[in-house]
């Protein structure tokens, strides 16, 4: 039993969400996630302590990353978020829409982007390119699922977990934009994609 099962269809909830929550597969555990995000805070401290750096939250994936990392990485820093969206929804990235941003003055700052998964890599490509253009002297990437199957040049300098290519929720992946609060990765078995 993978704590899932037991969901009954809410009022307003997308046709499929509790049937994707009740057939998921567990991926990694919630105590595998926590031991992983723990050895990520140390090997940011260490990177980062003394650069002042900007942590970039990508909207709306990377907040659980970003959240349990500022409970753990304990160094002057500051903080804001990007808002871009490539899914909208869907399962299949499309162009991306800039919805927002929030954040310090980037010039001359060390930058670490922190988003959920890396998939394509389009996105993060686009935010890190972003990123020097505001004239960011370095930009790193922290993910927490590393799907190893990115179609750009973009790799993580901090990948949390490697993860197979399924499609994922839980830890602040989404099905039609639930599931992201859940403390365990999870992966829909192919005959629901």
């Amino acid at each position: 039993m993978n704590g899932l099962a037991d969901i009954e269809l809410v009022s307003g909830m997308p046709s499929g969400v509790g049937h994707a929550f009740a057939k998921a597969e567990i991926v990694f555990t919630k105590e595998q996630v926590t031991a992983a995000i723990d050895r990520l805070a140390v090997a940011i401290t260490i990177a980062l302590q003394d650069k002042n750096p900007v942590m970039l939250s990508v909207m709306q994936g990377g907040l659980y990353l970003t959240g349990q990392l500022m409970q753990r990485v304990i160094f002057p820093l500051q903080q804001g978020y990007v808002d871009v969206n490539r899914y909208q929804d869907s399962e299949q990235g499309g162009e991306i829409t800039w919805q927002g941003a929030e954040h310090p003055p980037l010039q001359g700052r060390s930058v670490l982007l922190i988003d959920d998964v890396l998939n394509e890599g389009i996105t993060l490509a686009y935010l890190k390119k972003w990123a020097f253009e505001c004239g960011a002297k370095k930009v790193a990437i922290a993910v927490l699922a590393d799907k190893n199957c990115s179609i750009t040049d973009i790799q993580a300098d901090y990948p949390v977990l490697a993860c197979p290519n399924k499609f994922l929720f839980g830890c602040g992946m989404d099905v039609k934009g639930y599931g992201r609060n859940l403390p365990s990765i999870y992966a829909l078995p192919s005959s629901l994609r």
